[in-house]
């Protein structure tokens, strides 16, 4: 769980909204557009190979999202970061980021209050998103950046301070009833408006990797290889899709919106592989009773041929 918070905080930490302004036209259109044709095909796709509804509507959703972390590292090692195309996958990934999250806390929400109407917890999840949202805009707003550079004159400090900031947020947001990944998520969305993001994100990079290690490690443990047979060309097909109908989806979005072929092509590459959000949503589902073990190992074995 400490794992899984340290790297959604990381993932927090590169999504800085203002990046939105920037291409905040072409990745809304672009974002919003992908995971509903994204997730529709999905559907239909995983129907088609006889799975239950539940879990054809999970693996749909898993195919949608693509790795923040994967692509962020892709574009850093390659020095693309600011390039165009590189603006808007980080554009489109933060819309996809924010769906996600959205998803992620109207599914963990059945974990704590399951005996309550739906109506019930979508209220009282509102309220408290409503209460927490304006707290954390004020905090953001004038406390954060003060502290924060009041915390940079020591390096150690500020090390300290991003990880107490981050599993700090995520403990209040499990106390009051959402996930631990929302509010790591938030936390790092939070630092991510600081200019000291790039200094915190490069330091806590050991623990990324760590961590990343660690969460494929209990994900590989959680596999039934007993079906690998049975799931291999479910998820042969499911991988397909993903590496070439994902970028394809993209690529014509972006060519519609009037963007150079190039760039459309460059921006479409960087989707061809499924999100840490699907496994950790795959791993959510199955804890809830929502989906069986077998659906689990179908999304983690197209996790790991994809990314």
């Amino acid at each position: 769980k400490i794992g899984i918070s340290v790297l959604l905080f990381i993932v927090g930490l590169n999504l800085n909204p203002k990046v939105i302004k920037e291409v905040g036209k072409v990745s809304l259109i672009t974002g919003l557009a992908q995971v509903t044709l994204t997730s529709l095909i999905g559907y239909f796709i995983a129907i088609s190979l006889d799975l239950p509804k539940v879990s054809a509507l999970y693996v749909a959703i898993a195919l949608t999202f693509s790795s923040t972390i994967i692509v962020l590292k892709l574009l850093s090692d390659k020095g693309d970061y600011h390039k165009l195309y590189g603006k808007i996958a980080v554009g489109f990934l933060l819309v996809q980021d924010v769906v996600a999250s959205l998803i992620l806390l109207f599914t963990s929400s059945f974990s704590t209050s399951q005996n309550s109407s739906l109506q019930t917890i979508i209220i009282t999840l509102l309220l408290k998103a409503f209460l927490l949202g304006g707290a954390l805009f004020i905090i953001n707003s004038f406390v954060l950046p003060k502290f924060s550079a009041f915390l940079a004159s020591s390096s150690e400090l500020l090390f300290l301070f991003s990880l107490s900031w981050g599993l700090g947020l995520a403990s209040l947001f499990y106390l009051l009833g959402f996930s631990i990944e929302i509010g790591s998520l938030v936390a790092g969305v939070c630092l991510s408006l600081t200019p000291f993001a790039y200094e915190i994100a490069a330091k806590l990079k050991p623990i990324r990797d760590f961590f990343i290690v660690l969460f494929f490690i209990l994900l590989g443990s959680q596999m039934n290889l007993g079906n690998l047979v049975t799931l291999l060309p479910q998820a042969l097909l499911l991988s397909l899709f993903v590496l070439l109908g994902n970028p394809i989806i993209v690529i014509l979005l972006i060519n519609l919106l009037g963007h150079k072929r190039k760039t459309a092509f460059m921006a479409g590459l960087t989707v061809a592989q499924i999100s840490e959000f699907s496994l950790i949503l795959a791993t959510l589902g199955f804890n809830l009773g929502h989906i069986p073990q077998e659906t689990l190992s179908l999304i983690t074995l197209v996790g790991l041929i994809t990314i």
